[in-house]
């Protein structure tokens, strides 16, 4: 008998050990299998397999900031003693952390200390500091929601893939590659925020920017593009949280769509634009106000005034959001007979603590803390250049007033760009306004934020991104006299309705994939390019990356090359000046101050410039419109003989020519 057991036990245990042999075996076939099928395939398709690695890093460190952001946030509401809703925390939370980390890279950026070190450093403290406050994240519970809301929330993912598609590919936005990126990566050049006095955007508000900054430092721009996105998601949970107690769950989820389908949204959120970033810290502050004028707490007027105040600190444009948050506050306080000193001060102050940096950057670096508009003097011609050419944008005039709704739907791409396409929901549906009488009161104070916001902007600058901050005002309005009006409707009216909403949402689907297709991120995305061959396809117009690829390959670093009639050195990797397209061209002044090739050659060579980059195409394309001034006839001249004995080609495409100065 104890040999049979024995027979048996070891038996087993022979059979146990053969099949772990087996499995690690099997473990070694499979491994060795996938690893050459990668390599194979990767020659033969050219598929690069460190594409998703990078990609893999660049989601983990966006995770991390979502993370630190979140508890950072969640640490400072504690301390005010707020406790929201879970979706509304969340969004404030995330805004505050964000804000956070946008306030530390400033005064890293001030202190001379961008260094990838100590940006890691900072990261470790925090995340450090995160995991040991992760009792802040108990009050924060899991969504639930219904089969119907399933199906909603499965619409919003398809959009927001839509655009996270567009933002893990590498950036080729004008806007960006000017100043969105290129400021902010000059500052990590020199590890530290100095006057860029070529560049005019160098001098706006750059809170946003700050934490491209960061991001630059950290890893790459496509974590740059990931943070911008972010606020996309950001605002559809502070929508709800906001909603879910003032409208029922169909206006809300309405609401929702209505924000989520707008094609400009989505497009924003594929690049390093700023509008978004500064859409939610508006929203986040008119929330904010809201809650103040329901329950009179001073901590709510408090969070709006700092929320206000970091707006301002993303972008001048905040200031019309400012002055309705103030005059609202005026009336609530005559309304309900409160203090008017007390509560305007509180929030004046709040919003003036936060703006005051970029107020004293400006003043040191130009003289005045808010660049480039002018209070007491004639601003200089460049300044006036890009006046005139923000306010071309759309229609003018009193009278295009009444046709605005018709020309913002029709002609969108006049008011801005391409991408600043609106859809024709709001158009469809404007006459379902004259029920707001029958909403409550916050989608009422929804509607007078709405309207003064877009009178004002209608007598400025008509620029369908500079609309963006009211878009999810303009999604609460709508939704809510949709259902007012639905109400007051048979049956076959709301079946009506639905069908029309559900063919403008597919519309506006289409035409968003149509315009996403001019980019092709997802040839980048899905590894059917490379960085460098998707840079050299989509960079435009009058694609310089192919230039800058040579230089950064070519030229050692003690190179300096200056920049002729392209305005965007993002991607250059050594040093080298740019004027801005509204700045005066450097080649330009020193040519027409020159007196002969010899004193032209002499200027440059005084500021170590050894090689120019010239972009013909865009030169042609910036000189009209663009740049304040052009060469005379006299430099022109002068700069024809300078090429002829003093430029050396070294590279030339179609729209570039790489120089090298000789003696």
């Amino acid at each position: 008998m104890l040999n049979k057991i024995s027979e048996i036990h070891y038996g087993g245990k022979s059979a146990l050990g053969g099949k772990k042999i087996f499995l690690f075996l099997g473990f070694i076939w499979v491994t060795l299998i996938l690893i050459s099928y990668f390599i194979v395939t990767s020659r033969l398709i050219e598929y690069p397999i460190s594409n998703y690695a990078e990609r893999i890093s660049e989601l983990s460190l966006f995770c991390v900031i979502i993370f630190i952001s979140l508890q950072i946030g969640n640490f400072f509401l504690n301390k005010f003693n707020l406790k929201p809703a879970t979706s509304l925390k969340i969004a404030l939370a995330s805004g505050l952390g964000l804000a956070c980390f946008s306030i530390i890279t400033f005064l890293a950026g001030i202190s001379g200390i961008l260094y990838k070190s100590t940006f890691y450093i900072i990261i470790l403290i925090l995340f450090l500091f995160s995991i040991g406050n992760i009792k802040y994240l108990q009050d924060i519970r899991l969504f639930r929601f219904n089969h119907g809301e399933i199906f909603f929330i499965f619409i919003f993912l398809i959009f927001l893939s839509v655009a996270f598609i567009g933002a893990m590919a590498p950036p080729t936005l004008y806007d960006s590659l000017v100043y969105h990126l290129s400021v902010p990566s000059q500052y990590v050049k020199h590890h530290k925020i100095f006057s860029i006095s070529t560049n005019l955007f160098a001098n706006f508000p750059q809170n946003i920017e700050m934490l491209y900054t960061m991001a630059l430092v950290l890893y790459d721009d496509i974590l740059a593009n990931l943070i911008h996105f972010y606020f996309l998601p950001l605002i559809l949970l502070l929508l709800y949280g906001f909603l879910k107690d003032k409208l029922n769950s169909k206006a809300v989820i309405t609401a929702l769509l209505i924000f989520i389908t707008t094609p400009a949204v989505i497009l924003l959120a594929c690049g390093t634009y700023i509008d978004l970033g500064l859409t939610f810290y508006l929203l986040l502050s008119f929330v904010a106000l809201t809650e103040w004028m329901k329950t009179s707490s001073n901590k709510w007027l408090i969070l709006s005034g700092l929320f206000c105040g970091f707006s301002l600190g993303i972008k001048y444009t905040a200031a019309v959001s400012f002055a309705i948050f103030t005059i609202l506050i005026l009336y609530n306080c005559i309304i309900k007979k409160q203090n008017v000193i007390r509560d305007t001060a509180i929030f004046l102050i709040s919003v003036f603590i936060v703006f005051l940096p970029w107020g004293l950057k400006n003043y040191f670096f130009t003289g005045n803390p808010v660049f480039p508009f002018f209070i007491f003097t004639e601003p200089p011609l460049y300044v006036h250049q890009y006046m005139s050419h923000v306010s071309c944008h759309g229609t003018s005039g009193f009278i295009s007033l009444i046709n605005l709704p018709w020309d913002l739907t029709m002609t969108g791409v006049n008011f801005g760009g391409p991408f600043d396409v609106i859809g024709p929901l709001y158009l469809v549906f404007l006459p379902v306004l004259i029920f707001i009488k029958h909403t409550n009161k916050t989608v009422k104070i929804c509607f007078i934020y709405l309207l003064l916001y877009f009178l004002l902007w209608s007598f400025t600058a008509r620029v369908i991104r500079f609309l963006a901050p009211v878009f999810p005002v303009a999604a609460i309005v709508f939704s809510a006299c949709i259902f007012q009006f639905l109400n007051m409707e048979r049956k076959s009216i709301r079946n009506i309705v639905k069908f029309v909403f559900v063919i403008i949402i597919i519309c506006n689907f289409l035409l968003l994939l149509h315009i996403q297709n001019s980019f092709l991120p997802g040839l980048y995305f899905f590894g059917n390019m490379t960085r460098e061959r998707y840079l050299s396809a989509f960079v435009g117009p009058n694609n310089f990356y192919p230039a800058v690829k040579f230089m950064n390959k070519t030229f050692t670093s003690d190179s300096k090359t200056l920049f002729v009639g392209e305005s965007r050195n993002y991607f250059t990797k050594l040093n080298t000046v740019v004027s801005g397209p509204f700045d005066y061209d450097i080649l330009v002044k020193m040519a027409n101050k020159s007196a002969t090739v010899k004193d032209l050659l002499t200027k440059l060579k005084k500021e170590n410039f050894t090689n120019i980059l010239w972009n013909y195409s865009e030169y042609e394309r910036l000189k009209t419109g663009f740049k304040p001034s052009d060469f005379t006839y006299r430099s022109a001249e002068i700069l024809k003989e300078f090429k002829r004995k003093h430029l050396k080609t070294l590279y030339k495409d179609k729209n570039n020519s790489v120089y090298e100065i000789i003696q």
